[in-house]
């Protein structure tokens, strides 16, 4: 055990924080073998990290996820359960080739010049080189993971089990191929998922555009008119035309029909007729569909096929033809007219507008706010697009996922996260699992090359030969599967599955998952389906979703806004601990976090101050006990005071409120609970109180009693301190001398937990500190509200009151007089005509504390009367300029609602002063 002496007297974060963690390191207390749990019998407690990104560098939204994981974790590691919690990246298939990428075109290279072998040589290469900086710097913050059991996506035992899952979900008919209309990013040139193209509300303009009808057409538009279609007009020479809305002019190049409800009468002359598509030369049928929403816009819409995911559906059962207009960078391409060939979209849309306008057929546009889908990697807006891609069929594997939140098995924190869960699930769609990329899990499909034959084999390992004909010209599908393909096999999968291991025996299921909401449908809701689809329950029961740190204006932190922290200066400046307590204290439940990215010091204050203050609080508990043995508790029983009775049974309530809020995973309650307690209890009173027995001024029984109860309650204080702030706790505990007779355990992060101890609850003890503190916190109220000098001694005087406050104060007479400077305490009332400051304490005691002689009464009256006049002076200015009618029309609402405020501050200090005045003028 280190010495007092050598603590030094300002905490250095920095000079403690990585020996402490490297020695918790070396000594294996972050890893736990499978043994512990199938051979010893001890209770398991897992939680698997939400793998970030390989590529990624720690952010703050790293730093509050892995935090509360690690709270959590060394919560229950202390409590002596077998706590593993699982590290590992993500191979992150689109972001990682798009920073590769980047990265050769800047040395004049590109992967189709490279080809498909060098470029993923490449990519291993930087992934090699940059791929574990996020996991050293998540040690940085004291992530006590089990780093023994690190993982990566695309280890080979975890390929292994995303082929065994792809493979077992195509035998039983759960994975399809097909030809679809998917979200397709042109930049990224590959497939999205439903989840993975962000919608976001967009203000652009609806175009209404106008389609010419042939002759023969006109006398079904005519009946179509006189029936009340508003999407039918005629021109001044005769002719007829329908009238098409769209967001999206450029697609109208790709029209193959136009859509009307069956049973809409307005439109029912027309159905079968012909339309012609301007710019293309082109006709195009009139169909019903019921899909079409007669009551919607004029009850007429233009069907797309290729680019639009209902016009797919509505082509499909009308017959219509699929066009596909543009290519994979999203250019107009030859099936397009010749003009606009070659265009990008938002050009071609452009271009499209000015001919129709050009030729009559541009009826007019106006605003229009709507869902635009982006990238959720590069930004890019999506485009609707029809394409061969494997899917999952999701309803089946669904299923049991929704019954497990509907019973009860699975629970979200907060729950109103539940309904969003079914409300997804109860409505889900098929997942495009297929990407257009390199970089990956080759998806394990083969096509025979040999005339005639065309088998498509889906197999566990690397077939040589055509299983159906012998053939050797086979070739390998050239996409990847999507990155959440193998995420979603995280639970199992690094434990060693489809393999029957000891890990996954003892660690399977898990138990709690901590997460963001964004991730709710990409991650928690596919892991929880998978985990009943191959192991038959679910992977874990308990989901903490947190809110998101953003900046003090409320935006989200990103690069491009530059309103980012990065949370490993915040390390290097306060300390891991710092800013711990700083993002733990403000993770309520489910709501966003705010911090000031331009003003650091502000924004992790608390965390430093609440370090600094531990540090403070223990360096002199440490150097108060000294080196000396200390006497168990049970041997100083008789001797504890009411002060130690207190203390004691506030650490006991303290650990059981610690241990509630933690069950539920009330992260803010926890470090609220953790102040109170440490820096209102026990550092602001407990320590004062304790001062003069620790001299020996009140006996040696005394002084030894206050010893053991110091070193009982810091002792608990570290404990419960530890999974908040774990390296500071660790410094000052193992310098904490050790009770006779009791067993020292090896360390603080191995120490049991807490546990409340009725045997040291105290309910009188703590209904007399109550009231004891009560006196002593309006005595200094009042001293400091009329201005005695902090040296000058006070006398009170108590009356009445229901409660015992009169026997606590006579008997803690000396803390009174210590606490508040207090020289004279009367149980007499205030004294006829006596001029002083009085409080009515909770039980009804009045206090009275006499004035006369110990301010200069003339000097304080004349002082509060100069700032009445200016009071007066400011109230009688305000009131005449909210009176002026010109100001309150014509400023701005927030300066005359400033005004106001102003106003009515003045007039409530002002009454404030009154009474002041009246009590020093003793009326």
């Amino acid at each position: 055990m280190a010495s007092p002496q050598d603590l030094p007297s300002r905490l250095d974060p920095g000079s403690i924080e990585p020996s402490l963690y490297a020695r918790w390191q070396e000594e294996g207390y972050f890893h736990v073998p499978a043994s512990a749990v199938l051979e010893e019998g001890r209770d398991p407690h897992v939680i698997v990290i939400p793998p970030p990104n390989v590529t990624s560098v720690l952010h703050m939204g790293h730093g509050l996820n892995n935090a509360v994981q690690d709270v959590i974790t060394r919560w229950r590691r202390m409590q002596g359960r077998a706590a593993v919690w699982v590290p590992g990246t993500d191979h992150a298939g689109i972001a990682t080739q798009n920073v590769v990428e980047r990265r050769l075109r800047t040395e004049g290279k590109d992967r189709r010049e490279l080809g498909r072998e060098a470029f993923e040589s490449e990519v291993w290469s930087f992934v090699e080189e940059t791929g574990g900086t996020i996991l050293e710097q998540l040690k940085s913050i004291g992530a006590s993971c089990d780093w023994d059991r690190t993982r990566f996506t695309l280890d080979p035992e975890l390929s292994r089990a995303v082929r065994e899952v792809f493979v077992r979900l195509y035998e039983k008919g759960l994975i399809y191929q097909g030809e679809y209309i998917i979200n397709w990013c042109p930049r990224c040139l590959t497939a999205l998922s439903n989840e993975e193209a962000e919608a976001g509300e967009s203000d652009g303009r609806l175009f209404h555009l106008r389609y010419p009808l042939p002759e023969d057409a006109w006398p079904a538009a005519g009946r179509a008119s006189e029936a009340g279609a508003e999407a039918v007009v005629q021109d001044d020479d005769g002719a007829w035309f329908i009238t098409v809305s769209t967001t999206r002019p450029e697609t109208m190049l790709g029209d193959t029909g136009v859509a009307v409800n069956p049973e809409d009468d307005r439109y029912a002359s027309l159905v079968g007729q012909k339309v012609r598509l301007p710019l293309t030369g082109r006709t195009i049928p009139v169909v019903a569909d019921a899909y079409v929403d007669p009551e919607f816009g004029t009850g007429m819409v233009k069907a797309t096929p290729a680019h639009d995911v209902n016009d797919f559906e509505i082509g499909l059962r009308a017959g219509l033809e699929v066009l596909d207009v543009m290519t994979s960078d999203a250019r107009m391409n030859e099936n397009a007219p010749e003009a606009y060939q070659g265009l990008d979209r938002f050009e071609a849309r452009k271009a499209v507008l000015r001919d129709m306008e050009e030729e009559g057929l541009l009826a007019g546009d106006e605003p229009h706010r709507y869902s635009v889908p982006r990238c959720y990697r590069c930004d890019t807006v999506v485009e609707p697009r029809l394409s061969d891609q494997w899917f999952v069929r999701m309803k089946p594997l669904a299923e049991p996922a929704l019954e497990a939140s509907r019973k009860g098995t699975i629970r979200f924190y907060p729950d109103r996260w539940r309904k969003v869960y079914e409300d997804w699930l109860e409505n889900i769609r098929d997942w495009c699992i297929s990407r257009q990329l390199w970089w990956g899990h080759r998806i394990p499909v083969w096509y025979c090359r040999e005339a005639g034959c065309g088998e498509v084999m889906v197999e566990r390992e690397d077939p040589s030969a055509c299983t159906r004909c012998g053939n050797t010209e086979i070739h390998q599908d050239p996409d990847v599967l999507d990155t959440w393909f193998s995420s979603w096999l995280w639970p199992f999968s690094v434990f060693g599955w489809p393999e029957e291991t000891d890990d996954l025996k003892a660690f399977y299921p898990g138990h709690v998952l901590v997460t963001a909401p964004e991730i709710l449908f990409f991650w928690v809701a596919r892991m929880i389906m998978s985990g009943y689809e191959f192991q038959g329950e679910t992977p874990f029961t308990d989901i903490f979703l947190h809110g998101t740190v953003r900046d003090a204006q409320g935006r989200k932190m990103s690069k491009s806004l530059g309103n980012g922290i990065d949370p490993m200066e915040v390390v290097d400046r306060f300390g891991a601990d710092a800013l711990r307590f700083t993002v733990l204290s403000a993770c309520g439940a489910g709501t966003d976090i705010h911090l000031d990215h331009e003003d650091l010091e502000a924004a992790f204050a608390p965390g430093r101050n609440f370090a600094n203050k531990l540090w403070n609080a223990g360096r002199f508990t440490l150097m108060s006990v000294g080196e000396e043995p200390v006497r168990a508790l049970a041997d100083v029983k008789g001797k504890l005071t009411r002060h130690d009775r207190w203390i004691l049974s506030r650490l006991s309530r303290t650990a059981g409120s610690m241990t509630r809020s933690l069950e539920r995973f009330r992260l803010h309650d926890v470090a609220d609970q953790a102040y109170h307690f440490f820096w209102g209890d026990f550092a602001d009173w407990y320590l004062e109180l304790a001062k003069s027995r620790l001299r020996g001024e009140e006996g040696e029984e005394s002084r030894q009693a206050a010893r053991t109860t110091l070193v009982t309650v810091f002792d608990g204080i570290c404990r419960l301190l530890h999974p908040l702030v774990p390296f500071v706790t660790e410094a000052l505990w193992q310098r904490l001398p050790w009770p006779e007779g009791l067993e020292r355990p090896e360390a603080l992060i191995v120490a049991p937990w807490p546990a409340p101890d009725p045997a040291l609850e105290d309910d009188g003890a703590e209904e007399e500190m109550e009231a004891f503190r009560e006196l002593v916190t309006q005595v200094r109220s009042l001293r400091k509200e009329y201005g005695v000098p902090e040296k000058s001694e006070v006398a009170v005087r108590l009356t009445g009151g229901r409660g015992g406050l009169g026997a606590v104060a006579r008997e803690e007479a000396a803390a009174v007089a210590r606490m508040a400077k207090v020289g004279e305490l009367f149980h007499d009332g205030a004294g006829e005509g006596a001029i002083g400051a009085t409080a009515v304490l909770e039980d009804g005691t009045e206090l009275f504390v006499p004035l006369e002689g110990v301010v200069d009464l003339e000097r304080e009256r004349g002082r509060i009367r100069k700032e009445l006049e200016g009071l007066e002076e400011q109230i009688r200015a305000g009131e005449k300029k909210l009176e002026n009618r010109q100001f309150v029309e014509r400023a701005p609402a927030e300066v005359v609602q400033r005004e106001r405020d102003r106003v009515a501050d003045a007039g409530d200090r002002r009454e404030i002063l009154r009474r002041k005045l009246a009590v020093l003028e003793g009326t």
